[in-house]
C-alpha cells in the first residue's frame, strides 16, 4: 500500500479520483465543506476512505499537515475556489509536500454568449439583457446581483438544503424565487425548468463539462435565451492536470513510485 494522499474535493470527480487513486493502490483521504457533500458525492465509499467535512485557512491547513499523515496533497476543488487552491499551492510549497492541481477542462461556449469577467460585472450587465432572469452561480454568489431586486426578476437555482436556504435569504431572496434542486441536470430538465419560470436571461459559470454548464446552455439556446457566462479566474496552479490518468501518473511520479 503506498502513501496516504489528501484529497481536497468537492465536485463530482473527487469520487472518480479517489477510485483511481485506491486502483493504483494509494490511501486516501478527503476533505470537502459541507456535510452534504460528503453524503452525496461519497456515500458509496465512506467504508472506504475517511471523509471529513473541514474547511482550510493557511494556518489550519499548516497544522493539519504537520501531523505528517499525509504524502501528497491532490487538490481537486472547483475551478472558482481559487482562494483554497492557492493556500494549498502556497502551504505544500512551503512545507516541501508534493502538490498536484486537477482541474477540469474549460469548455468554450456557442457564439452569441456573453461574457463577465466577474460577478459584479455580470450584475452591472444584466439589466440590459432582460427581464426575467436565472442565476445558476451558486448561492454564496447571490449577494452581488442583490442590488438588482426590483430592476428585474430574479430566480435561483440553489442545493436543496437549510445551510443553502439561508444563504439565499441572507441575500435578500424571496423564498419564491427559488428553486431547490441537486444535480446533475439533463437539456430536458433545464428546458423545463426555464419555460416554467419563463426566464429570458441564464447566468452561469464556465465550470467546464462536468459542471453541468453544456446542459444549461444547450437548453437556454434552444429556447432563444440569453446567456450570460462568468470567465474563470486565472488558474492559481498553471501547471495543473486535467485528466483523471494525469492525476494518478502525476501522484505516482511525485511519491517515486
Amino acid at each position: 500500500m503506498k502513501g496516504t494522499i489528501l484529497l481536497l474535493s468537492g465536485t463530482s470527480e473527487g469520487p472518480l479520483l479517489t477510485r483511481a487513486l485506491l486502483d493504483a493502490g494509494f490511501r486516501v483521504r478527503a476533505t470537502v465543506t459541507r456535510l452534504e457533500a460528503r453524503n452525496n458525492l461519497f456515500g458509496s465509499l465512506l467504508d472506504a476512505i475517511e471523509v471529513e467535512v473541514c474547511g482550510f485557512t493557511e494556518q489550519s491547513l499548516i497544522e493539519y499537515l504537520a501531523r505528517g499523515e499525509i504524502a501528497l496533497v491532490l487538490d481537486a476543488t472547483h475551478p472558482f475556489a481559487v482562494r483554497i487552491t492557492r493556500i494549498a499551492q502556497s502551504v505544500c510549497k512551503r512545507m516541501q509536500i508534493p502538490y498536484v492541481r486537477y482541474e477540469r477542462p474549460d469548455w468554450a461556449p456557442p457564439a452569441g454568449t456573453y461574457f463577465a469577467e466577474s460577478y459584479l460585472a455580470a450584475a452591472a450587465m444584466l439589466p440590459s439583457l432582460g427581464a426575467r432572469v436565472l442565476l445558476t452561480i451558486g448561492v454564496k454568489q447571490l449577494k452581488h446581483f442583490a442590488p438588482l431586486q426590483g430592476r428585474v426578476t430574479m430566480y435561483a437555482r440553489i442545493l436543496p438544503s437549510p445551510v443553502s436556504l439561508r444563504q439565499a435569504l441572507e441575500a435578500g431572496f424571496a423564498a419564491e424565487n427559488l428553486v431547490h434542486q441537486r444535480p446533475p441536470f439533463s437539456i430536458e430538465q433545464n428546458r423545463e425548468l426555464f419555460r416554467r419560470y419563463n426566464v429570458d436571461v441564464l447566468v452561469t459559470k464556465a465550470s467546464g463539462r462536468e459542471g453541468g454548464v453544456v446542459e444549461k446552455v444547450t437548453a437556454a439556446r434552444e429556447l432563444a435565451m440569453k446567456v450570460l457566462m462568468i470567465r474563470r479566474p486565472e488558474p492559481a496552479s498553471p501547471d495543473g492536470v486535467t485528466t483523471i490518468e494525469d492525476a494518478v501518473r502525476a501522484c505516482q511520479m511525485l511519491m517515486g513510485e
